[in-house]
């Protein structure tokens, strides 16, 4: 790993994160070493006290019932391996004179710095006091005296060297504990900083292709199901609509390059030849209006494209209310009876109960038109239109049902894209671009939008979700 990868590694924030909490770690290792340092120091010299005052209450309570010369003897006796166990004696007459012990003189300070009065108390006991210590091993040992009446005085000490290695044993064990832990983490926090660098390296690449023109590129996904794969998944998501979109684009060009051609030219050639021939007032008057009539099924196009961009950009959204299905299908029905009407066509709406769904009224009455206009327009004469708004109890519904011509499953996606008519709808007049706002509509709502044979004819079904109902 070279210099610039490392520097990227450590800048990751799974590193820094790794490194704050060592930081803080350490702290409060170390404040817990402390601690465990004091109670365990605490411990260990009440430990130490309690068996100084033990040893000492049994070697006095022997000097007072056997007399001192059996006092002398069980002290010479534990002197014997007391130097090794730390146990240290020292039994002196009223001149001075050691009578037993394992002390090899009187301390200078014990006169001055501890009261023989059988409590326990520390004295600074040199290292030439002391038969079986090495140099500088001078310490304050807990001592404990008593002077009896004739002037002799007994003395129990016991050494600190075992309490205090024990203690120092404990601290390194645990420091060294600490530093283990410490390099496991920052260990742990390279190994997950790499591994994410390494997964955040891959989206890099993706979306570095994608930049380069290759939209079909998608973020990688792994089997974790952890956070970079629900961003990833997100990110995908959001990749697929802008490539839906782009492509959407990319036909609305097309379609309108090719379909919006046929009437401007028509309305130009018209207007050319009104130009080049002389005609009479009422001839002019004619193409006049035909050219107004084409400008105008040019604007109704445009317009329904900007509506369409519109709806599916969802710039609508926020002028959702309460929408009566029901009602709404009734009034649109009632609009389009007249034109039915002259088909001899029969118009039948089912909406007996309220259906209220979360909605636009002027979309959802738009979208309920153009379905009706195509049922309309593509249902023979005497044919039958069933308008039906429902509730299933798990969504809201309303359909179109005609015995027309239908629509051929393999062409019911296709038909729902911008400018496609089929050839059995080109004698008829439109820009095909009715389903297309219709789907924008469904996409609007969460709607879902279904093409289906009636037997014969088409179904067209709108079903919105619960948390609209």
């Amino acid at each position: 790993m070279n210099r610039r990868e490392l520097s990227r590694l450590f800048s990751t924030s799974a590193v820094h994160i790794a490194l704050w909490y060592v930081c803080v770690y350490v702290l409060l290792v170390g404040a817990a070493l402390l601690v465990f340092y004091w109670a365990s120091s605490r411990y260990v010299d009440a430990q130490l006290e309690a068996g100084l005052q033990q040893e000492f209450v049994s070697l006095r309570d022997l000097g007072a019932n056997e007399g001192v010369a059996a006092l002398a003897a069980a002290i010479e006796k534990r002197s014997q391996a007391g130097s090794e166990q730390g146990r240290f004696y020292l039994l002196v007459d009223a001149t001075g004179d050691k009578l037993a012990g394992n002390f090899t003189g009187w301390p200078e300070e014990l006169d001055d710095r501890v009261s023989l009065d059988e409590s326990v108390h520390t004295a600074w006991i040199d290292d030439d006091m002391n038969p079986i210590a090495a140099a500088d091993e001078d310490s304050y040992w807990p001592v404990i005296g008593k002077q009896y009446q004739d002037g002799g005085v007994l003395v129990v000490a016991r050494s600190v060297e075992q309490s205090e290695a024990l203690q120092m044993f404990s601290i390194y064990a645990l420091s060294g504990l600490l530093l283990v832990i410490v390099a496991l983490a920052l260990a742990m926090g390279l190994f997950i900083g790499r591994s994410i660098l390494g997964r955040i390296d891959k989206i890099i690449e993706t979306a570095a292709s994608i930049m380069c023109g290759e939209f079909a590129q998608r973020m990688p996904l792994s089997d974790r199901g952890d956070e970079f794969d629900e961003l990833s998944t997100r990110l995908n998501d959001m990749l697929s609509r802008i490539e839906h979109l782009m492509q959407g684009m990319r036909d609305v060009t097309d379609n309108v390059a090719h379909d919006l051609r046929s009437p401007l030219t028509r309305m130009r050639n018209r207007l050319d030849v009104v130009l080049l021939e002389h005609r009479s007032p009422e001839e002019y008057r004619q193409e006049i209006e035909l050219a107004i009539t084409d400008s105008e099924e040019l604007m109704r196009s445009f317009n329904a494209i900007l509506q369409i961009a519109q709806t599916e950009a969802g710039a609508i959204r926020s002028s959702m209310e309460a929408v009566d299905l029901a009602g709404l299908a009734t009034t649109v029905s009632e609009f389009y009876r007249p034109v039915a009407q002259q088909h001899q066509q029969c118009l039948i709406v089912d909406a007996a109960s309220p259906v209220s769904v979360s909605g636009n009224r002027d979309l959802l009455s738009q979208a309920l038109g153009n379905l009706l206009d195509n049922a309309i327009k593509y249902t023979p004469d005497g044919g039958l239109i069933t308008v039906t708004a429902i509730h299933t109890g798990v969504a809201a519904q309303f359909s179109i049902a005609d015995n027309g011509l239908g629509i051929p499953a393999a062409e019911r996606d296709r038909v729902l894209q911008r400018f496609v008519r089929l050839d059995q709808a080109r004698s008829s007049p439109g820009n095909g671009l009715g389903l297309s706002l219709v789907s924008a509509v469904a996409g609007l709502h969460s709607a879902a939008l279904e093409l289906g044979d009636n037997g014969p004819g088409l179904i067209v079904t709108l079903s919105f979700p619960a948390e609209l109902t």
